[in-house]
């Protein structure tokens, strides 16, 4: 026998007779007392032990560089509220915003590197220079100039954008060195740590900036993220050092695969439609209501919601399977957006930022663990995540720049034109993604999870 239990033999145990079980335990059997040529083991082959000191510590840390990324990413839309108010008040808001559109494609667009060398085993080599970098970056964006747009997009939009993205992906993968059986609810964690850096960062940005310069303000988040990330680096660890991949993920050969290809195209869809309200619900409402104030809270009360939305259906989703929450998740998500036609006081406000905050929560948490799912081993994971993530960096990088053409230059926003063009888009994504969960394997779930 080969040692090795094949991915179709664990696929199909749910189907299997009580004769051919006996078959697959002599092959673990085989495999566990037959050793690595060089004495270590393979990367498919590492101990995953689904819980213990290290692992816990590692979702903290990730929770952390989840907030202090993310999360503060997530408070984007108090940025471009007070850029085209004050900051920079020569350009149109469709500029602006791509000042938050190229960090969001940097951070999550360098996934497919940061997770290729983060497969390669070199993840301190990832968060320590991701770490000074993107401190270093914060508090330049303290020191810019009224109208000096191109001190933002340096500091901000490029600056902060590649520092995020050697640190974001590396964290949401290691995971899977340490988590099997409950890899979704892990990564459901992780993930909801940016829904809690986007209920603090906008509210903490609002309040200095109400109280004191926009300089002190940057600062303010630069001295909290800087606590969160040297935290992080001392709780976060792998399972693969450097040197032991060896088993390297055929990137070319994801693509032809029917489910991975159709899962990515789902994942850039539902995130082009899903920027228009993340980055656009305070100056909205701002100009929908006049409590101001109550403006001010429109982004922490979505990402209040997305913090169940990132956690509560991966809790589920070890269980069933990612596909089966994600799809609905994204349709209904596409279908909500349609209900910012009717958000014109602030009570239908409050309801729509609660429950797009929990379906797009619940996408944003279910795509990594439903990357992770369509993965044959531990040495591809990162890729493929990295990977997903960065056709997300391409749709906020285009979507929200072209939103912000579409809806035009204020005070007469053409807002019925962004709900329709980002309503459309969601609901395209969840086509894609129910087409990407008919066509997957049959028993693909369980070879992931070990069910």
């Amino acid at each position: 026998m080969s040692g090795r239990l094949s991915p179709v033999a664990l696929g199909e145990l749910g189907t299997t007779d009580p004769s051919s079980l006996d078959i697959v335990k002599e092959e673990v059997a085989e495999s566990a007392a037959e050793p690595h040529k060089d004495g270590q083991p393979e990367p498919d082959e590492i101990e995953i032990p689904d819980g213990g000191l290290q692992a816990w510590c590692t979702v903290a840390g990730a929770w952390l560089v989840s907030l202090s990324t993310f999360g503060y990413m997530n408070a984007y839309g108090v940025y471009q509220a007070y850029y085209i108010e004050t900051l920079l008040p020569s350009y149109s808001p469709s500029a602006i915003s791509w000042i938050g559109s190229v960090q969001t494609l940097l951070m999550l667009g360098m996934g497919g590197f940061s997770g290729k060398l983060f497969d390669k085993g070199y993840f301190r080599a990832l968060i320590i220079p991701g770490t000074i970098i993107y401190v270093g970056c914060i508090f330049a964006q303290s020191a810019v100039g009224v109208d000096k747009y191109y001190q933002v997009f340096l500091s901000q939009g490029l600056g902060q954008g590649l520092a995020t993205g050697l640190l974001y992906v590396p964290t949401i993968s290691v995971i899977a060195h340490h988590f099997r059986r409950r890899r979704a609810m892990a990564m459901g964690m992780i993930v909801m740590g940016s829904s809690t850096g986007g209920v603090i960062f906008p509210i903490m940005l609002n309040n200095v900036l109400q109280r004191s310069s926009f300089a002190w303000t940057v600062r303010s988040a630069g001295f909290l993220i800087l606590g969160c990330l040297v935290a992080a680096n001392l709780l976060m660890s792998t399972r693969l050092p450097p040197g032991k991949a060896k088993d390297q993920a055929n990137v070319l050969g994801f693509f032809k695969e029917p489910q991975y290809v159709l899962l990515l195209a789902g994942i850039f869809f539902v995130f082009w439609g899903i920027s228009f309200p993340l980055f656009y619900i305070q100056l909205y409402t701002s100009l929908k209501v006049s409590n101001q104030t109550f403006a001010f809270y429109t982004i922490s009360i979505t990402n209040v919601g997305s913090m169940f939305g990132r956690t509560l259906p991966n809790l589920i989703a070890d269980r069933t399977g990612p596909m089966v929450l994600l799809v609905p998740a994204c349709f209904i998500t596409g279908s909500l957006i349609f209900a910012m036609f009717g958000c014109t006081y602030e009570g239908a406000i409050i309801v729509f930022c609660l429950f797009f905050g929990f379906f797009s929560g619940a996408f944003i948490g279910l795509m990594a663990p439903a990357a992770a799912n369509i993965s044959r081993s531990v040495s591809e994971i990162g890729a493929r995540i990295g990977i997903g993530m960065s056709l997300m960096g391409l749709a906020a990088l285009s979507g929200t720049p072209v939103v912000g053409a579409i809806i035009g230059s204020g005070p007469d926003f053409a807002w019925w034109k962004g709900i329709i063009f980002s309503g459309v888009s969601a609901l395209a994504g969840g086509t894609f993604l129910a087409a990407a969960w008919y066509v997957q394997p049959r028993g693909l779930h369980l070879r992931a999870t070990g069910h």
